[in-house]
C-alpha cells in the first residue's frame, strides 16, 4: 500500500486575495478553482515546480476558523519553502511587496530567511546546505 501527502489546508478570509497573493508574489501557480456553491470553493495552488503537493485555499467560516487565519501554527513558522538560490528568491519576493521578518542568514542545515504571507502565517525560506 503507498501513501503520499497531496494537499494541505490553509485557511484564508478571501479566496481571491490569497490566490493574488501566492499567485504574484511568490510565483504559485494556480491550480484548480472550482464553485462548489454558497460561496464556497476547490483552491488549490502548489509552488511551479512541484506538482505532487499542494496547497487547499480554505475559506474560514466558524469563528475558530476565523480567529485561527495567519496563526496556523500559533507563533512559529507554519510553512517550509525550499529554495536552490535563498538570496535571488528573498530579492524578488522583497520586490513583490512580501514582508520578511529575517534577511537570509547562514545556518549548520542551510541558508533560510523568514517572511509572512498576507495572513501573517510564518514561512521559511530555506536554501539547503549541499
Amino acid at each position: 500500500m503507498k501513501h503520499a501527502v497531496k494537499n494541505a489546508t490553509l485557511l484564508v478570509l478571501n479566496y481571491d486575495d490569497a490566490i493574488t497573493f501566492y499567485t504574484k508574489k511568490l510565483n504559485f501557480i494556480l491550480v484548480e478553482d472550482v464553485q462548489l456553491g454558497d460561496g464556497k470553493r476547490w483552491v488549490t495552488i502548489q509552488a511551479k515546480n512541484q506538482a505532487n503537493f499542494g496547497l487547499v485555499l480554505s475559506l474560514a467560516s466558524s469563528e475558530l476558523q476565523k480567529a485561527t487565519v495567519g496563526k496556523q501554527a500559533g507563533d512559529g513558522v507554519a510553512f517550509f519553502m525550499q529554495t536552490d538560490d535563498a538570496l535571488r528568491d528573498y530579492n524578488s519576493f522583497c520586490k513583490n511587496g512580501v514582508e520578511f521578518l529575517q534577511e537570509p542568514i547562514k545556518q549548520p542545515y542551510g541558508t533560510v530567511a523568514i517572511f509572512k504571507d498576507l495572513y501573517g502565517n510564518k514561512w521559511d525560506l530555506i536554501q539547503p546546505t549541499e
